[in-house]
């Protein structure tokens, strides 16, 4: 699966979509970055991974949760790994100007599974336009589906045809009950697990290309297999189901391309402008 969605995104099965961002990045700016901001970065999977890579000689991670920071702390201070500092902060409001959030400072911000849990997402551009060096580099690898998972009633029935089609220990979670008839949670139900889970996630990329018109896009699915997937995925790992999972991928494929379901998935890399008077008013770069 992961190197359907390389292929997808960066054109080679090998290539994952974090190391063709820093491989583009590099056609314009030598690596290692000098300074690099993580956003919602969670348990500090990304940041260890750029580290190790040599890829970033200093990264700043913030996530909204301080036990995780905490989690992402330790395991970072495990690896031996120097150069990330770990704060609380929120992405709806970043506190833009306050050390180490200086103006002008960053090379590149990243968001991974996280910007599409925000709801402010014109206040985050605009900050990461500020925070962001001239030219500088902003990735995202987002869920940029129906926001709080409120699916179209025709992507729910394309996703119950396909799943019929399988066979049932395909569709058997580990805890035994079998996956075959889908709806959408209410949003009362999404809600109550996470209240920030893709509050806005349609609009990450509308509102992405009015702050950066420097954008380059790459939808991957994930309108079928996401939902489909979810839970079962191990059952998809061996030989004897390829053929399975290969058929519901040229499904997903199929549908996207002809129009007829959206990408839920998409890669982006964007750049700040050259110059800075086109930043926001209220920043000034240092």
């Amino acid at each position: 699966m992961l190197s359907h969605i390389n292929i997808k995104v960066t054109g080679d099965a090998a290539l994952t979509p974090l190391a063709w961002f820093f491989q583009t990045v590099a056609t314009k700016t030598p690596l290692p970055l000098r300074r690099i901001l993580v956003l919602g970065c969670g348990g500090g999977m990304l940041e260890r991974e750029i580290m190790q890579a040599g890829w970033a000689r200093e990264i700043v991670a913030i996530d909204l949760s301080s036990k995780v920071l905490a989690v992402a702390a330790a395991q970072a201070q495990a690896l031996g790994l120097t150069g990330i500092q770990y704060f609380q902060a929120d992405m709806n409001s970043l506190p833009v100007g306050r050390p180490p959030f200086t103006p002008g400072s960053f090379d590149a911000v990243l968001g991974v599974a996280s910007v599409h849990h925000c709801a402010n997402l014109e206040r985050l551009y605009q900050d990461i336009l500020c925070l962001l060096a001239p030219q500088g580099w902003f990735f995202m690898n987002e869920y940029v589906g129906a926001d709080q998972f409120q699916w179209p009633d025709h992507q729910i029935r394309h996703l119950n045809r396909i799943a019929a089609l399988l066979p049932e220990h395909l569709m058997t979670m580990r805890d035994g009950r079998c996956k075959k008839h889908f709806s959408r949670p209410s949003v009362e139900e999404v809600v109550a697990v996470d209240p920030s889970e893709a509050v806005r996630s349609s609009a990450l990329l509308p509102v992405l290309a009015r702050y950066f018109p420097q954008s380059a896009v790459r939808p991957y699915g994930g309108s079928l297999l996401h939902m489909l997937l979810a839970g079962v995925a191990q059952n998809f790992a061996g030989e004897q189901a390829a053929p399975y999972l290969r058929s519901v991928i040229a499904a997903e494929d199929e549908l996207c391309q002809t129009g007829q379901l959206p990408h839920d998935f998409a890669c982006v890399i964007a750049r700040a402008p050259a110059n800075p008077a086109s930043m926001p008013d209220h920043c000034v770069p240092a």
